[in-house]
């Protein structure tokens, strides 16, 4: 190809034709530059497609941290319907010397004296974060999203666990300084410690802010930071044309068998609780009002838990399950 320009080159020369011979050599240079945009287009290209599939990578990554954080709530969950039912015992007063003396009743011996944390992560985001500038527009929307996630939401669950170890660094305190049964395994010193906990309003008043910054603080907000994540996993997922379920967050087929349906209260039987099933995950809605929530299990503890932080136990009796709540017990209609 070349020799065959050089022929037509030499041949123009040789015969005088200038114009001709400066129109052919315009010509050239034009062909020359579309052949450098091409290679420079091709190759544009190709660096674009290697930065997409190694933000994509980075997406992935996202998708197997925020699979990690929710099964990481499931702790919080669990931590919290170890101490639910004790909770009420004391809020309501339902408690007696020999239940401490006996110690059968989950950790009604040392009530407030732990808390747990949960560690989330954001190792990935943080690496998409630092390559902002070359994440290709279709994922603009899903990085604002997880903006909102971590620093939100991510931020909200450990700022309130903060708030709960400051809260129990405070009551014991205040123990250690004020009573002697603090540190005393005395039997006379024990019988004090029981009459305050039975007796004393403070001590109600210190579980009431546990629970206010335990339940109603650190749970509920897990709760939230869960369902942020699922939402987010599974934008990604449809992305990444990836699976949008993950088994981080979908619903036990054996349990969800056995609730989907109408529930009664059988002190109040015009209360109906349904449970039922929306995109492989378990939610509840009643007939006293428009909402609903979803459903969380709890294998190890046979228990249920609805994001409004209602813990249900189910129980068998007669053949016939039970969910039993605090202060409600729900059967299923036939």
């Amino acid at each position: 190809m070349i020799k065959f320009f050089r022929r037509i080159r030499q041949r123009l020369l040789t015969e005088n034709k200038f114009s001709k011979y400066l129109l052919y050599a315009i010509g050239e240079i034009v062909l020359v530059v579309i052949g450098i945009l091409i290679a420079l287009n091709l190759n544009n290209q190709n660096e674009q497609r290697k930065m997409e599939a190694r933000v994509e990578l980075i997406f992935e990554e996202i998708m197997k941290e925020l699979a990690l954080d929710i099964k990481k709530t499931d702790n919080i969950m669990y931590y919290w319907a170890r101490r639910d039912s004790t909770i009420y015992l004391v809020q309501n007063q339902l408690l007696a010397d020999e239940d401490y003396y006996e110690n059968k009743i989950p950790f009604i011996n040392n009530l407030i004296g732990f808390f747990t944390s949960v560690d989330l992560t954001q190792n990935s985001y943080d690496i998409l974060i630092q390559n902002l500038e070359r994440v290709p527009p279709k994922f603009k929307s899903i990085v604002q999203e997880l903006d909102i996630h971590y620093r939100k939401w991510k931020w909200a669950v450990e700022n309130n666990t903060n708030q709960l170890s400051e809260l129990l660094t405070e009551i014991q305190s205040h123990s250690r300084k004020n009573h002697s049964w603090y540190s005393s395994f005395d039997e006379t010193e024990q019988i004090k410690r029981i009459d305050y906990m039975l007796n004393d309003f403070r001590y109600r008043n210190d579980v009431e802010a546990y629970k206010s910054k335990g339940i109603f603080g650190q749970l509920r907000l897990s709760i939230i930071y869960r369902q942020s994540a699922i939402s987010c996993y599974k934008k990604i997922a449809e992305l990444l044309d990836k699976p949008l379920d993950n088994e981080s967050f979908m619903i036990d087929n054996e349990i969800s068998t056995k609730l989907i349906g109408d529930w009664y209260d059988v002190a109040n039987p015009e209360f109906i609780a349904t449970f039922f099933i929306d995109d492989n995950r378990l939610y509840v809605k009643n007939n006293f009002n428009s909402g609903q929530g979803e459903v969380f299990y709890l294998p190890r503890m046979k228990k249920i838990l609805n994001d409004g932080l209602e813990y249900h136990s189910i129980l068998t009796e007669n053949d016939e399950i039970i969910l039993k709540h605090n202060e409600y017990s729900l059967k299923k209609l036939d």
